[in-house]
């Protein structure tokens, strides 16, 4: 890794830390009271898109407004030199409240993780394999203790899964764990 790649990483590290550290005022509630939720997502296949749209339809009948940031395919110029979304992208998004907030990013890229941050959230929600999970198996940090703090504290919920990453599954499990909650009295 030469010099310059690791000031990056080093800058996104603590940027990263930065954000994690901010105040962030969890709150889960029942389905019925979400009112509006935002979807983080990157580059998704014609399917993902087609179960995307399902999602925000079932939702927006419901009675949620819901919101979507995603990142395509060619995304060069949507990304500063430390591959972080430029401000101007997700400045439209993160300038809402959302009651829940789904990364649907998967792996060690950090946009899904810097929006999440980034935006204004009661509950956020992430998929098991990403950055924030302790990881005993990983040889960078084999003590999950020794891993950077700013990837555990990212999320409120984690789905986790055994298979591959599978959009339709993952936004049914959260709908599933949202119906279970009691509801508050009015």
């Amino acid at each position: 890794m030469s010099v310059v790649d690791k000031i990056r990483e080093q800058y996104k590290t603590n940027l990263m830390q930065e954000l994690v550290a901010k105040p962030h005022r969890r709150r889960i509630t029942h389905l019925d009271e979400v009112r509006n939720i935002g979807i983080i997502a990157r580059e998704l296949s014609d399917s993902e898109q087609i179960t995307l749209s399902q999602f925000t339809h079932h939702m927006t009948n419901r009675g949620s407004m819901v919101r979507k940031i995603e990142l395509p395919h060619n995304s060069g110029e949507l990304l500063d030199k430390y591959g972080l979304p430029r401000p101007e992208f997700t400045q439209l998004f993160t300038s809402y409240h959302y009651d829940v907030l789904i990364d649907t990013t998967t792996g060690s890229d950090p946009y899904g993780p810097f929006v999440t941050l980034s935006a204004s959230s009661s509950l956020r929600v992430g998929y098991g394999g990403t950055p924030p999970l302790p990881q005993t198996d990983n040889p960078k940090y084999p003590d999950p203790a020794a891993q950077p703090k700013c990837y555990l504290n990212i999320y409120d919920l984690i789905i986790l899964g055994n298979s591959p990453f599978d959009l339709s599954t993952y936004l049914t499990n959260i709908l599933q764990y949202l119906i279970q909650i009691r509801k508050t009295k009015r």
